[in-house]
């Protein structure tokens, strides 16, 4: 009886971070002993994530976070490039949500050496932004929020696939650098959205999520249409060649807003509108 008491005492006792925890997309488990509220966002895409839920808990982001507005005023604590460790443990954080690369080897091991939770956000299509939502809603303690949000993502998601499944290809060709040319493949969520829209592209199967590009493969693609990640006066270049459909027919496009290029809740968004534009061009 004194260890069945005993054991039941240490079972009401035990913290509750148990169910507070998930596996965030590096495959790793992260746990918090309650709710976060004192959240580092580390990637524009984290801190819309962590925004669409909970901004005001969040109190320092990365440098090139913009959205919502109010994120303006916080600190900035990284770069593309670097990591200020020394200023998030100063900011007390119970929850730091980055972005999967290189950058974030070094410091995420201090950070967990610190005993501060780090979710590794790495979206590549709507529903994995939701899935993403789902499990930092969860260590947000805003599980009814956050899958009210990712049900509306996935469903919109869907509605995009169906519309375009039948529809006829459009071949596209997506720059997101002019020197060295590269472009991305099914590998990135880029890659993915033009594919939900119905877009082939030369490197839609590349091994990599963005490959190099080589002008004499694009002009022997003769893409339909030509779309830049930057302003329309990257696609300049092109020009050289009237030839191309896209020239000829002087269907650019630039996808420069953050809508298109964040793997975040807006995503969906900037996918919409994507499809619409290539389908505008699919009718003609």
């Amino acid at each position: 009886m004194m260890r069945r008491g005993l054991a039941a005492l240490l079972l009401c006792a035990a913290p509750a971070w148990a169910v507070l925890t998930v596996r965030d997309d590096a495959g790793r488990s992260v746990a918090v002993v309650a709710p976060a509220q004192r959240v580092i966002a580390l990637a524009p895409h984290a801190t819309e994530l962590v925004a669409a839920l909970a901004p005001e808990r969040i109190v320092g982001v990365d440098s090139a976070s913009n959205y919502p507005p109010t994120v303006a005023a916080l600190p900035k604590v990284a770069d593309f490039s670097s990591i200020n460790v020394e200023r998030i443990l100063a900011l007390r954080p119970d929850l730091v949500v980055v972005w999967e690369s290189s950058a974030i080897s070094q410091p995420l091991t201090v950070l967990l050496r610190h005993g501060i939770p780090v979710f590794v956000s790495k979206p590549q299509s709507p529903v994995e932004v939701a899935g993403g939502l789902r499990r930092i809603g969860h260590l947000l303690g805003q599980d009814k929020a956050a899958d009210a949000l990712a049900a509306q993502i996935v469903q919109r998601d869907r509605a995009l696939r169906q519309r375009y499944a039948g529809a006829p290809p459009v071949r596209v060709f997506l720059q997101v650098n002019e020197k060295p040319l590269m472009s991305l493949s099914r590998k990135s969520f880029l890659g993915q959205a033009l594919n939900t829209c119905g877009a082939v592209g030369p490197y839609d199967t590349a091994m990599v999520e963005a490959p190099l590009a080589s002008t004499e493969v694009v002009l022997g693609f003769a893409p339909d249409v030509l779309i830049s990640t930057g302003p329309l006066s990257t696609l300049q270049q092109w020009q050289a060649w009237p030839a191309i459909p896209a020239v000829a027919h002087k269907q650019v496009l630039s996808i420069a807003d953050d809508i298109y290029v964040r793997p975040g809740p807006r995503l969906i968004d900037g996918m919409e509108k994507l499809c619409a534009a290539i389908d505008r061009i699919r009718a003609h």
